[in-house]
């Protein structure tokens, strides 16, 4: 005889009446999904010249911040959200300014090229979406300047004290999003390119780490707790499969919690003494994708 504990009951219980047991933050997740589908359903979308100014616009400011200088100190320790889940070693070797190395074929370049540009395509269908849905389930927050809050125009830095050490958190968002019920929420968007199996329900349960330390780093910077992370694979199932074809699009909900916040301030705030104290951390482990490896070669011969 089986054992069923009690929330796999209430859940069974509920899943026979047909009553909906997704958290809020489950329901975000799934409704952003289905706007883009929604928005995706339609054959044809008339270009819309309010929309196409506001991104002129965008990319004007863009131009205009190309020379310009950052603000934040240069004497202090600075972090950035994307580099979060770096290792220690990493994160020293970067805060004692040491020169990175990356090899990189043309093919890198053409990889991140299509991402940048569906990355800028689907920050696009969010503001046709405000439009042309009837019932959207988000907005996008716009800056005191009227832009869309995102990537150069939510730029920002902050000094954070911690731990007896003071360093940056530097960094831009993909998008800051309004939930129906007046609820922020931070965009995070990444595509996958190797094949259409790495969004799939097999490979893909939930948001990867690195992923979710970015957020945390994010909350640290923009005070928003709620994210949602949406992975699109850049390859397509057959054109011909339609109603079959497999999944190219997931989202997935993260709220950052205390305990989270205070485990990237540690980390950041350890770094932060070593550099200062110029003491290499004792364990040298490097990120898989560590410009820092050439040291390491050079220590082996």
């Amino acid at each position: 005889m089986s054992v069923i504990n009690k929330g796999g009951a209430e859940k069974l219980r509920a899943e026979v009446l047909g009553i909906d047991t997704a958290s809020k933050g489950e329901k975000m997740a799934r409704s952003l999904l289905d706007d883009f589908n929604r928005l995706h359903s339609i054959n044809r979308i008339k270009e819309d010249k309010d929309i196409e100014m506001l991104l002129v616009k965008q990319r004007l400011k863009e131009i205009d911040m190309i020379d310009s200088e950052p603000t934040y100190p240069k004497d202090k320790v600075k972090f950035n959200p994307s580099g979060a889940s770096k290792t220690i070693y990493d994160l020293y070797l970067k805060g004692m300014k040491v020169e990175e190395r990356e090899e990189r074929y043309p093919y890198h370049q053409r990889w991140t090229r299509n991402s940048t540009a569906i990355h800028g395509a689907t920050q696009r269908d969010l503001l046709y979406m405000e439009k042309v849905l009837p019932d959207p389930a988000f907005t996008v927050e716009r800056t005191d300047e009227g832009l869309p809050a995102w990537e150069d125009n939510v730029l920002k830095w902050k000094l954070i004290e911690h731990d007896g050490v003071d360093f940056i958190i530097n960094g831009k968002m993909d998008g800051i999003l309004v939930y129906k019920d007046g609820t922020r929420v931070g965009y995070e968007f990444k595509t996958k390119s190797n094949s259409i199996g790495q969004v799939g329900y097999y490979k893909m349960r939930e948001i990867i780490d690195s992923h979710i330390k970015q957020c945390i780093s994010y909350y640290l910077l923009f005070g928003i707790r709620d994210y949602i992370v949406m992975y699109e694979g850049v390859a397509k199932d057959q054109w011909s499969k339609g109603a079959e074809a497999k999944p190219d699009i997931r989202t997935f909900h993260l709220y950052v919690t205390d305990e989270m916040a205070e485990e990237i301030l540690d980390k950041f705030a350890t770094v932060t003494k070593h550099v200062e104290e110029g003491i290499e951390p004792e364990d040298k482990e490097l990120s898989f994708f560590s410009g820092y490896k050439y040291l390491m070669e050079v220590k082996e011969v």
